[in-house]
């Protein structure tokens, strides 16, 4: 078996390094179904032949396998501090992972995916962008420079292409894509009311890493239906997506949330939470959702997760919960 997170790796007993390569592989695969990947990296220090079983994570830096992606980082606001040790955690399983990371001792940590990858900065001058896997330890070196206020990004691979990295800019509103080979992030510009919609996108998981973020961010059938939404609550459209916290009882706020292979809108007042889903009709209409069964839903004034609460003791299941 792998060794715990954090623990040392323990020496095989007599045979264990000869078992059937087929069983090795079959173990590390189970672990790479729960995105437990960091155990992958661990079973594999435990002996030559188990190596030799199973892929190096390092060889393919843009082999999804290896992505973190059921993974949050909790300690976020405390990625600028110098320890270098962070704490994330398993939506999908529940398992709780204190990580030592020695890269940010030599880098600044601008920000952090929602998937859990690290987006540095060099700490020398021109301050090039670097992307940290803190399972793997996998590094991808960027070029260009990172934006100065960057405070929310998206990192993926598709297709075989380029990795892309892309950074929202919450002072400027605006937002910067390169791949590593670039000089230089390309900028866009957008209206406030996209640049937040975007935003919400970003930080609720709404994108995919086979097509990119951008596709689904576009969707113009998610864009109607959300601007349809805030004309029938007679909310101003720049409100309804705003990153504020609420304000008067009149307030109302939109977030947008991926779970089950499908996108649900939930509206936030300060008494009352709704979602909303699609129905699985040719009309699509919103529909109210009555339960979302053994999950439960997260939500701050910038972002909501969902988790599978069977796997979390203290969370009850089919509820939501209001963090400032």
């Amino acid at each position: 078996m792998a060794a715990a997170p954090g623990d040392e790796v323990p020496t095989p007993v007599a045979g264990w390094s000869s078992l059937p390569t087929d069983l090795v592989r079959r173990i590390a695969d189970c672990l790479l179904d729960t995105n437990d990947v960091d155990c992958y990296v661990d079973l594999r220090a435990v002996c030559h032949n188990w190596r030799s079983a199973t892929e190096d994570p390092r060889t393919d830096a843009s082999d999804p396998r290896f992505y973190p992606r059921f993974w949050i980082v909790l300690d976020d606001d405390g990625a600028f501090q110098s320890d270098g040790c962070r704490v994330l955690v398993n939506t999908a399983t529940g398992r709780f992972l204190r990580k030592q990371l020695p890269l940010p001792r030599h880098y600044y940590v601008v920000t952090t995916t929602v998937n859990g990858f690290f987006v540095l900065a060099d700490r020398s001058p021109p301050q090039a962008a670097r992307v940290l896997n803190p399972l793997t330890g996998a590094v991808v070196v960027f070029k260009a420079p990172v934006p100065r206020d960057a405070s929310v990004a998206v990192f993926f691979s598709c297709g075989g292409t380029a990795h892309n990295l892309t950074v929202l800019c919450d002072s400027t509103r605006k937002y910067y894509t390169a791949v590593p080979d670039r000089e230089s992030f390309i900028a866009g510009d957008i209206n406030d009311v996209f640049y937040h919609y975007m935003r919400k996108v970003v930080v609720c998981s709404v994108y995919s890493n086979g097509a990119g973020w951008v596709s689904v961010a576009q969707s113009n059938v998610i864009m109607e239906y959300l601007l349809d939404l805030s004309e029938k609550l007679q909310i101003d459209v720049v409100k309804f997506f705003s990153l504020d916290p609420l304000g008067d009882h009149s307030d109302v706020r939109c977030f947008l949330l991926h779970f089950g292979g499908e996108v649900f809108f939930i509206t936030m007042a300060l008494e009352r939470v709704a979602l909303l889903g699609m129905e699985p009709t040719e009309k699509q209409a919103l529909t109210p959702v009555k339960t979302v069964g053994r999950y439960a839903i997260f939500i701050g004034h910038q972002r909501c997760l969902v988790v599978d609460a069977a796997k979390f003791p203290s969370v009850e299941a089919d509820c939501v919960y209001y963090t400032q």
